[in-house]
Parts: structure tokens; sequence; C-alpha cells
């Protein structure tokens, strides 16, 4: 049985009513916790733990230099932030980084991480002119961003590197779905999938002009909605929309429910994307004479 604390998070969460600060918070370390797990699972085809973190961190350099420009277009103190360590004191104190000492590795490419005192109190004059919606923003589109540089960027000689990626995001939206399930003590149903899968939609600003509904006789629903905010990026495509979609599959399975991209702005056209989730059918074997 949920408790009333519980209650009370989800119905936050399903009207979608969540303080931006929390957002910011919940998007930065969602986000930075993914880089954490990507740097896990992708160590066996890097060369272990520290190998991995090492080319993760090379690979972001163009995303934070980016990010970067644009912000330092759009917000005063970022314009004003000069020096080779501007870089890494923004998004240090961006992703709240003192109060994740396991995620500092992202900013090595940058020469680490903000430290000490004057550093920290330098980063957050950096951050300053950015309000706290500005700020969860900015990480939202982090997320796609940090996955074209991995698809650009990860070795030639890894194979299935985006399968691998997909892998390693399925794996990631199975573990969120037990969680929400239990936490919120929610029905084997579909309008309960979709309710996790626009749970973690919501902090990462995917659809945010969305609708939906479900059907509980057929076990099946469906949501659509506009572009995430990472779509103009350069270089992303549909491949890119199938791998995040990996995540959200992984979350319908727990649901006992199968995730399909049915419709993509890259691939399709048109102003919105579109999601299916229907019952997963399991195909029993023929028995020995029987016409499969």
């Amino acid at each position: 049985m949920a408790t009333l604390f519980a209650r009370a998070v989800r119905d936050t969460f399903r009207r979608e009513r969540l303080p931006q600060r929390l957002l910011w918070w919940f998007a930065a370390e969602g986000t930075a916790d993914w880089y954490g797990l990507l740097a896990d699972e992708l160590a066996p085809h890097l060369g272990g733990r520290q190998a991995s973190r090492a080319r993760l961190a090379r690979l972001f350099v163009p995303l934070w230099e980016r990010r970067f420009a644009l912000a330092g277009a759009r917000f005063d103190s970022v314009g004003r932030a000069s020096g080779p360590r501007a870089q890494a004191l923004f998004f240090g104190a961006l992703y709240r980084l003192p109060s994740s000492p396991d995620a500092m590795w992202i900013l090595d490419g940058l020469g680490g991480a903000p430290r000490g005192f004057r550093e920290l109190a330098e980063a957050e004059r950096v951050l300053a002119s950015l309000d706290v919606r500005a700020r969860w923003e900015e990480v939202t589109c982090h997320l796609g961003e940090a996955l074209i540089a991995l698809t650009e960027g990860l070795p030639p000689h890894m194979e299935r590197a985006r399968g691998v990626l997909g892998e390693v995001c399925f794996a990631a939206g199975e573990r969120v779905g037990r969680k929400m399930k239990r936490a919120f003590d929610l029905p084997h149903t579909p309008d309960a999938a979709l309710e996790v899968l626009r749970m973690s939609e919501y902090v990462f600003r995917v659809n945010p002009e969305h609708w939906g509904e479900a059907d509980a006789g057929a076990h099946t629903g469906w949501l659509e909605g506009t572009a995430c905010p990472w779509f103009t990026a350069p270089g992303w495509n549909g491949a890119h929309c199938g791998i995040f979609g990996q995540f959200q599959s992984g979350i319908a399975s727990v649901f006992g429910l199968r995730y399909q991209l049915t419709t993509t702005i890259p691939r399709h056209g048109g102003t919105t994307c579109r999601i299916d989730v229907k019952p997963i059918v399991l195909r029993r074997k023929p028995a020995s004479g029987e016409i499969p």
C-alpha cells in the first residue's frame, strides 16, 4: 500500500505541477546518473571503467562548448565569463556537482569540476542569471546532445555501438519502471504504464504538449506529443529516437507491454510523435508434428 506521501508525490507528477527547482534538480541528477550508467555499461567495450569515463569525458567536450556558447548568447553572467575554467564552472554549478561527487568526472575534458570555496563561489556567479526554469530547460537539452556525441564518437572497433546504447537505455527504463511501480503501488495496467512513461517524459521535457489514452479491456494505450528539446540539435535523427525509445520500452515491459514508436518527426515529418503500447505476446514453440 502506497504511503500518503507517495500518493501526494504521484498526484503531483500526474498533474505535472512539480516545483521548477525540483525539476531542475531531478533533471540534473538523472542526466548525471545516466552518464555514470553509460560509463559502467560501456566499460567492457572501452577498456575498463576509468578508460570508459575518460573517453566519454572527451566525447562530451563539443557538447559543453556548444551549450556554453548558446547560454552565453542568452544570459549575461555566462556571456561575461571568460578563461579556460569558465565552462567547467558553469556546468559544475548547473549539475550541482558538489552534491554529486561521483559524477565529477563528466567535466574531466574541461580540466575537472570546480573545487574549493573560491571556484565554487565563482561557479555560482557564472550561473547567476539563469533562473530555475532556465536551468531545468538547459539541462534537459543535454540528454539528446550527449546521445548524438556518443553515436558519432564511439570507437569504430566497438561492434553494435548503437545496439549497446539501446540495451543500456532499456535496462535503465526497466529499473525505473520497477522502482516507480513498487513506490506508488501501481496496478499492472496500461494507464499505469503510461503514467510512469509520462513521469520521465515530464522531467526531461519529452513531448511537452501531449495527449493520449489507455484501453484497460484491450490492455493497450497510446501517447502523442510535440517535439523534444533536442530535436533541432545538429545530428539528431530517427535512429536516436529509437535508442532513447528503448528506455520507455524498458518501462513498458514492467507492465507486460510492448512499446512501439509509431510516428517520429525525424522519420515521418509533421509536428508530433506517437507511441503505442500493446500486450507482450509470448510465442509458443510448436509441438512435434504441429503446424506452426
